[in-house]
């Protein structure tokens, strides 16, 4: 017999809890299904052209909408009343699932994120990075509301607390150490975006930004710069990324468990036979999908990189040919065309997935979260304690990194000038080839977040590593500073989405009234 484990005891109370019911009386929010559709391929469209993570697509949405519906002025109240009927129109939620009341409450929120922007600008201190700070916490605010994490979080907060007695970090300020522990398992098990990670850490550390009272943006704005300082020196920390990096492997446990009590309740934790072979089910199940995942997810970031930057690289290399040559030089340009996808797609091939070994750690680990006098052969007591070297060494090294650069960009620069690559083919060479190794290192990192075993990686690995290095370090950066420019966003956005969303509603309200007049007759 287990002694069971009262944190996880918590957890399930949690898991158990019906879902709160709206009163039948309560009147739903409800769109045509005629312009439901329009909306909905509408936004399968975009989000094609605009690669992001799934489970962000409706939090950007919001904030997308919030973007456009703030340039007209129009009242926070109405602001709410369309948001949400686009959410509704775009099937990011069903039709006659949020309360009427849910509007009510989505205009209190951009009453204290609008309004603190407000008086700043008022007071002549709001900046563009204050606005879209600002505009990013409405956003996450308003997706929380409408569509809760409370299991989710439970899940982080079962996980932090199995975890944080465990950490040796040689922080001294053991606060301090808590919340970077609590950060580091949010990050790991939600997978947030910059926007949505700041917003945990606002809701949880400052509690009167999300207390959305009333005639209460004066009193945020006053400590508004002292607020968002504090916030990124929590995230910036240099123990939160060396917890997030230690606590990627923890992650499949905790998502089993989760998916194990979601399915069965608690009753099949008690039963080991049971439940090793739902563990195991469960595992073999996951892997497959992460495979299928996997295929669909780098069809999906290639085709983002084709048409946001490829085609815009052509459109540069054609015509620069034409003038400089008189002609096209088809080897750049063949070589632009296959070698990128061919790289992806060889990253992809690449990527190993957990095996019979793995299932097994999972299931220790989940044994170990189930019973307190279990074993420890899982969680036991790590120290993540910041590297410091001497101001020689650093400096060595950041001279060895740099020569890293050199020669992987130099061997590229040399095959390309040997294929007769002139300066323009080049450049939109390279760029693809960071871009792509960025995101096909992002795909197997997708893959990583199965695996729980600890893995050393070999001679020829650490090589590789070593040459791409500098490569993906770029295409990061070129991934997250040039992703603004994206025409076919531009266009969207700007040419299209909004007299889109204007003949959208226009149709919603044609409806409407045949539906009055058929009334009529009635």
């Amino acid at each position: 017999m287990h002694e069971k484990n009262e944190k996880l005891q918590r957890y399930i109370r949690i898991m158990m809890e019906k879902k709160t019911v709206v009163p039948a009386d309560e009147p739903m929010m409800s769109v045509s299904e005629a312009s439901s559709a329009l909306a909905f391929y509408y936004e399968k469209i975009r989000n094609i052209i605009d690669y992001q993570d799934e489970h962000l697509l409706r939090q950007n949405a919001i904030k997308r909408i919030l973007s456009r519906r703030l340039i007209f002025q129009e009242s926070r109240s109405d602001i709410a009343d369309a948001l949400v009927k686009e959410l509704i129109r775009s099937r990011y939620f069903s039709n006659n699932t949020i309360p009427t009341s849910a509007v009510v409450k989505v205009a209190e929120i951009l009453d204290t994120f609008v309004g603190v922007a407000e008086t700043l600008r008022q007071n002549h201190k709001l900046s563009d990075a204050d606005e879209e700070w600002l505009l990013g916490m409405s956003a996450c605010a308003i997706d929380e509301l409408l569509a809760p994490l409370t299991k989710e979080e439970a899940l982080v907060h079962l996980m932090y607390e199995q975890l944080v007695d465990s950490v040796e970090s040689g922080v001294e300020d053991d606060k301090l150490r808590r919340q970077q522990v609590y950060i580091a398992t949010y990050r790991v098990l939600l997978r947030p975006d910059a926007l949505r990670l700041r917003f945990f850490v606002l809701k949880h550390t400052f509690p009167e930004w999300t207390a959305y009272a009333k005639n209460h943006s004066d009193l945020l704005t006053e400590s508004y710069e002292r607020t968002r300082a504090s916030i990124e020196a929590l995230i910036k920390h240099p123990l939160n990324r060396r917890l997030t990096q230690a606590f990627r492997r923890f992650r499949i446990p905790f998502f089993i468990l989760h998916t194990i009590i979601k399915k069965h309740g608690n009753a099949v934790l008690e039963q080991d036979t049971q439940l090793e072979a739902e563990i195991t089910r469960l595992c073999e199940s996951l892997y497959q999908m992460q495979k299928k995942r996997l295929v669909s997810r780098t069809i999906r970031a290639f085709v983002y990189i084709f048409l946001t930057k490829m085609v815009l690289g052509f459109a540069i290399e054609l015509p620069y040919d034409i003038l400089t040559l008189g002609h096209v030089n088809s080897l750049p340009l063949i070589v632009n065309v296959v070698f990128p996808p061919a790289l992806l797609l060889a990253i992809t091939l690449s990527v190993k997935f957990p095996k019979k070994d793995n299932t097994a750690m999972i299931v220790t680990a989940i044994k170990e979260m189930i019973d307190v006098n279990a074993p420890m052969a899982v969680f036991t007591p790590q120290r993540y304690r910041e590297k410091k070297r001497s101001r020689t060494l650093t400096v060595i090294f950041t001279i060895l990194h740099l020569a890293l650069f050199a020669v992987s960009f130099g061997a590229i620069i040399w095959v390309l000038r040997k294929l007769q690559f002139n300066a323009v083919s080049g450049v939109i060479f390279v760029l693809f080839v960071c871009l792509i190794t960025f995101f096909g290192v992002s795909l197997r990192r997708s893959v990583r977040d199965f695996i729980i075993i600890k893995s050393k990686p070999s001679f020829i690995a650490l090589f590789f590593d070593s040459f791409f290095l500098p490569i993906i370090q770029v295409g990061h950066w070129l991934s997250f500073n040039i992703s603004r420019i994206n025409i076919f966003i531009f266009l969207f956005d700007v040419l299209i989405e909004l007299p889109f969303q204007a003949l959208v509603e226009i149709t919603e309200e044609w409806f409407s009234f045949l539906k009055e007049k058929k009334e009529e007759i009635d």
